[in-house]
């Protein structure tokens, strides 16, 4: 799920969204988020600004 929002967002650097680095995330959140993202057509800078940071909030290190 993380590398189809990765790429639905059209990241430009895709390595900071590493799916390798959310293996014990809570997987609802991530579900949600997908949903969220596969839903939209388009997003604005904000937008993605916005769901790379709760990305970042769901990522374990």
């Amino acid at each position: 799920m993380i590398e189809e929002i990765r790429n639905k967002l059209n990241i430009v650097n895709p390595a900071l969204i590493n799916p390798e680095k959310f293996k014990n995330a809570n997987q609802d959140d991530i579900a949600d988020m997908h949903r969220f993202v596969m839903s939209k057509d388009t997003f604005s800078p904000s937008e993605v600004t916005a769901i790379a940071d709760e990305l970042g909030n769901l990522r374990h290190n």
